[in-house]
Formats: structure tokens, sequence, C-alpha cells
């Protein structure tokens, strides 16, 4: 509590009413108190100024289990500029909210050094668990945690000898799936459109499309990108174009980045799926109702995320009677208006 004096009494006052006061959320006052450099400097001053007025004392007090006192789930993604991450937030949050936790997001920025700064953080911030969609198959960052005995729930392929839970879809068989529907359609030359540096569940999806493009006889060309985002499927066409060989259909590794390759395309006067079929991966509820509704292979994104908070809560509730899980979801092909057979190869 904090205390402000009023009429030469003292007052109790909350940090709900500080945040009240300041005209900020109360996560906000929180990070002022705690971590100041994440907040803007105007709300910094906003909250700094209240809690001047109020003679706020920092004398919280103290919890033999901080986890459970401050009830605190952390997710840890790649980015948040990828709706696929977005729909499974709020699958989590909604979830963790439900049992009465709040959930503090980290976004990676696609940046591998993120995973330790972030894991770091979250010590700091006493959560009780943590999710975890990581970038690469480094352990460090699970080290951190483990040094708390945080429970974690991993997203992706299980890239760690670790005995913690995961949840993940077959994204070996979602890659077979793609290349098998391209290759029902007719198509025999298809771009994978993928990462330079390719996170657990990329890897899985391509071995996938390698192994099925193998088994089928079918050109495959690999399209690397910097990032999975809509920008790079956008530059991705010049790459398609200069291609010795023009492909008929291009598999992309998230929608995100065929959502990017439809408007490079387009720009180019190329028309999508006359010209050229574009299939995406993950099945973003928000691409199903856009002019031209995306061909996906569409995991269950929202339940991932609540599948994975209720693991976490599960295990932080009962921890000695806990069984870790791995939950894998199968994937479903969703074939809309962005695939269809070869009508006329690009010269």
């Amino acid at each position: 509590m904090l205390k402000e004096v009023a009429n030469n009494q003292q007052m109790n006052i909350s940090l709900r009413q500080v945040a009240r006061r300041a005209g900020v959320s109360l996560g906000t006052v929180s990070n002022v108190i705690n971590h100041p450099e994440l907040v803007s400097p105007i709300k910094r001053e906003a909250v700094l100024k209240v809690l001047k007025e109020t003679d706020f004392k920092h004398d919280l007090p103290k919890f033999k289990n901080a986890s459970v006192a401050f009830k605190t789930l952390g997710i840890m993604i790649p980015t948040l500029t990828n709706p696929f991450y977005v729909d499974m937030s709020n699958g989590f949050q909604a979830e963790a909210a439900a049992t009465g936790y709040g959930v503090l997001i980290c976004s990676m920025d696609e940046d591998k050094e993120m995973q330790d700064f972030y894991a770091s953080l979250l010590l700091e911030r006493n959560a009780a668990g943590v999710l975890v969609s990581p970038i690469d198959q480094r352990d460090k960052y699970l080290d951190k945690l483990a040094s708390r005995e945080i429970p974690v729930v991993l997203h992706g392929p299980k890239q760690t000898s670790r005995d913690i839970c995961s949840i993940s879809g077959n994204h070996f068989h979602g890659g077979e799936m793609g290349v098998q529907h391209l290759y029902d359609l007719g198509h025999r030359s298809i771009a994978w459109v993928t990462l330079q540096d390719r996170f657990p569940q990329i890897v899985e999806r391509e071995a996938g499309v390698v192994s099925a493009a193998e088994r089928l006889g079918m050109q495959l060309k690999m399209i690397c990108i910097s990032k999975i985002n809509a920008a790079q499927g956008e530059a991705a066409v010049d790459m398609i174009l200069e291609l010795d060989s023009q492909p008929t259909a291009v598999f992309c590794a998230n929608d995100y980045t065929a959502i990017g390759v439809i408007c490079g395309l387009s720009a180019r006067g190329i028309r999508t799926p006359d010209d050229i079929s574009v299939l995406g991966y993950d099945g973003i509820s928000s691409f199903s109702s856009s002019i031209l509704p995306l061909s996906t292979i569409s995991q269950p994104v929202e339940q991932l995320g609540r599948q994975a908070a209720k693991f976490l809560i599960e295990e932080i509730t009962s921890s000695d009677n806990h069984t870790h899980k791995n939950l894998t979801f199968e994937p479903e092909l969703i074939a809309r208006a962005t695939t269809s057979r070869p009508r006329l190869r690009l010269v």
C-alpha cells in the first residue's frame, strides 16, 4: 500500500488508485517502480508526479512464494507482428485470466539473444510459469528458468532432453500435406519460401516438404528470406521470378509470408491463382475472410495457447504430482481461393 498525507492525516492508497490518478495502467505503475527504462518519458513523469504527491514509500510486502503471490505467467514469442503469435497469445491469456493469472508477453523480435534476456526478465518479475516459442535450439534460457524451478512449456518440436511439457503441431506432416495438395492439383514445380535461420517448427515443416517433393518427383526450389513477415514475402517474389525455370506454385513457411507473396505478385501484374498458386501455413483466422481467402495448412492456433496455459497452471498447482506431457495437434488442409490447377506457366 501507499500512504498519502491529506489534512495532516495519513491515508492508505493502492497502486490501482495511483494508476487511475496518473491516467495509466496498473502495469505501467509497476514498471515505473521496478523497470522505469521500459516506460515512455511522458508516462513515467505522470506516475512519478502522483507518487511524489502521495509521499510514496517503496515498501511492498515480501512473500515466501512470490510466484503464488503475484500469479503472473510469461510468454516468450518470436514476434508480435505475425498474427499467428497474436492469436496464440490471446488463447494463452484467456485461459490464464480464467484461473486468476496475469500474463507478461515478451516479443523477441526474432533475435536469438533476446531469449536469454527475457528469461532473466521473467525471473525478476517472479513469473510462476513460462510458455516459450523458441527461436533456436539453445538451452541457455532454460538453464535460467530451471535454476529457480520455474515450470516451462515449449511451443514447437521438442528439441531438448529436459523433462518438460510441450505443445506442437505435426509440422512434418503439415509440410507433406501442403506439397501433396499442390501435386494433386497438377503442380510439378514449386517454390518453398522459408527462413535463412529456421525456427524449430519451420525445420520440421521443411523436412516434410522436401520428403514429399522427393517422393512425388516434384521440382523444388528453395527461397530463403531473413524474417517471416509480409515485407519479406514481397521481396521473395523477385527471387522467384529470377529462377531459371518458373514454378507454378509457391508454398510459404507461414501465412504472413504468403500474404506478402500474393501482394508482390499482384504488384507485378501476376494473378493468384490464375498465374501462380500460393499456399500458406498456420491457419490465421483473419486471412480466411480477406478479399482473396488464403489456402493454408491450418493449426488450432488459439487452442495451442490455451493448452499451454493449462499445462503450466496444472504444474504450478500440483507440482508434486505433475506428469509432463508432450501434446501434438494434427494440421488440416484448408483449400480456398489462392490455389488451383496450373493454367499458365510464366515466361
